[in-house]
Formats: C-alpha cells, structure tokens, sequence
C-alpha cells in the first residue's frame, strides 16, 4: 500500500476529525488503497496522525450512477466543474499520541518543505522513517465504505459544519480536553 505525506487546510480538520467527512476530494491523486500522514498547514504546521484511505472514486467516470439521487447528483457536478474529479474514500483516522510539528521535522531534516498538496514517502525515505517511529494512538473511527455514502458525497466542508451531528460533536468537544495537543 502507498504511503504518503498529505497536506490538510486546518479549517477543513474537524468533519474529518469527528468522522463525519467520509470523502477527501483532489484534482490528481493515487489510484490505489493508501495510507496518508495527514500535515495541518497554516498556522498549526503539524503532522496530527494517519489515515487509511480508499481506491478513489472518479466522480467525472461514474457520474451516471448518482442520478436516482438528484441532491447528490447536484453536488457532485458542482465538484466535476471545479475538476476535484476524485473523491477519495476517508476508512479510518488516528491520531499521533503526540503531534509533529515542522518545527521538530526541521530538526532531523533541516529545510524541509511540506507539500502543497501530497508526496510519496517512498521518496522521502528519512521522513518516513521519523514519522513511522510517532506512537498512534486507537483509530478514532473506521468507516467500510462497502457502499456509496450518497447522503455525504461530495458534500463541502462548509455543508458538513452545518450538521446537527457536527455542531453536536464540536459543542461536547468545546472545552478543548479531547484533542488538547491539535490546534485547528
């Protein structure tokens, strides 16, 4: 399985961190089962954990196969105009007991340079071994993805914050105590 380092906008972290955000979206990406260190960009500069990510759907190929469901139909055009053509399947998340910020890659590998969007790790050999060695702590979900979540796909980032099950889940977790090492 593909090992990558991915480059995640923080605003975008808390549908994925709660397990509601069950698709990543993306112009070009890997065509296979992969296993994602996911970076926080901005102002946050942290390796939070791991994802396990599915075969990426091609949204533009199977486009046909949402037209029983027109709201989804309509947010997965939206997704193909704005050439995000792939929706990547989100399985699991955990969390790094202890983030990794840039700071501390730097360390080991002075001037390093996040991605903008993803690399492979097999190329980055020194950086693999650093983020490897990192304690990960229990998946904090797992979704099985044995069939199209059509009620989530290719939903914004901006229509999941809107949920009663997001705003639920960021309202309990308000007080800062579950995730206190992740600033996003």
């Amino acid at each position: 399985m593909k090992e990558i380092f991915l480059s995640f906008r923080p605003e975008y972290f808390g549908p994925l961190l709660y397990g509601i955000k069950k698709y990543e979206y993306r112009k070009r990406f890997c065509d296979e089962e992969t296993i994602a260190y996911l970076y926080l960009s901005g102002k946050s500069r942290t390796v939070v954990g791991v994802m396990e990510l599915g075969k990426p759907i091609r949204l533009d190929i199977t486009r046909d196969n949402y037209i029983d469901y027109p709201d989804t139909l309509k947010r997965v055009d939206k997704y193909i105009e704005s050439k995000d053509i792939n929706a990547i399947p989100i399985k699991s998340l955990a969390l790094f007991r202890n983030p990794l910020s840039l700071e501390d890659i730097r360390k080991e590998i002075p001037n390093f340079m996040p991605p903008q969007m993803y690399f492979v790790l097999d190329n980055h050999l020194k950086l693999k071994q650093l983020l490897e060695q990192q304690i990960v702590c229990e998946k904090l979900f797992y979704h099985e993805h044995n069939c199209i979540y059509y009620d989530n796909l290719a939903k914004s980032v901006n229509e999941l914050k809107k949920t009663e099950e997001y705003l639920e889940l960021k309202n309990k977790n308000a007080d800062g105590n579950t995730f206190p090492n992740i600033n996003f």
